[in-house]
């Protein structure tokens, strides 16, 4: 995987010292299907089946970097992925962290629990896997630092809105591409439309990081 880290360093998708070890350590091959395992350090995206892909790293660097993810935060994952984003989380947010992932399908979430059993985050507890509809987040353990949406929405949903802590931040994929809102005070959340990811053939006009 260094190849690519490197490729994603040089190419300005990889910033962050945090992420940058996290790509090292969680490796990619461990969350792609077995067909794709000698690829798995190819900057492509590849189908879990019933719609749904693991992400291409450039995509996966640039929602990381846009989370401003820290130590001992609480983040809520809509959508299991195979595993790889949400185990790419728990390196980063560390012992004191915990990432709570829904996901509506239940084969996916099973994929995705078995493929992080390679790694100690689940048995440490710093990661939990769900099943539920991802609008509906899971506010039992709200409130949360972060909140982070692999599957798509028509609407930002309330339910979200109401689960992040003041402070926090949520990157929400809104009828394809993401948008950043930040709750800023109880009733007062600020909107950027601006976050924005672009191939790397676009390098002229690239805007990568809020």
């Amino acid at each position: 995987m260094k190849k690519l880290v490197n490729d994603l360093i040089e190419g300005g998708y990889l910033r962050t010292e945090s992420i940058k070890d996290a790509f090292l350590r969680i490796n990619r091959r461990d969350f792609v299907p077995r067909e794709f395992e000698e690829e798995a350090d190819k900057d492509v995206s590849f189908p879990i089946g019933l719609g749904r892909q693991i992400l291409k790293p450039q995509k996966a660097a640039f929602i990381l970097e846009n989370l401003d993810l820290k130590n001992g935060q609480a983040i809520l994952c809509l959508g299991s992925e195979s595993g790889w984003i949400p185990n790419l989380l728990a390196e980063i947010i560390g012992e004191r962290g915990r990432s709570i992932v829904i996901d509506e399908i239940p084969s996916l979430t099973v994929i995705a629990q078995e493929n992080s059993r390679k790694y100690d985050f689940l048995k440490e507890g710093r990661i939990k896997f769900m099943v539920g509809q991802e609008v509906e987040g899971f506010s039992p353990e709200a409130p949360y630092d972060r909140i982070v949406s692999l599957v798509s929405f028509s609407e930002i949903p309330e339910n979200l809105k109401k689960q992040l802590k003041v402070g926090g931040k949520m990157l929400i994929l809104h009828n394809g591409h993401y948008v950043l809102l930040e709750r800023k005070a109880h009733n007062h959340f600020f909107l950027d439309e601006e976050i924005q990811f672009k191939d790397l053939k676009n390098r002229a006009s690239q805007k990568l990081f809020s």
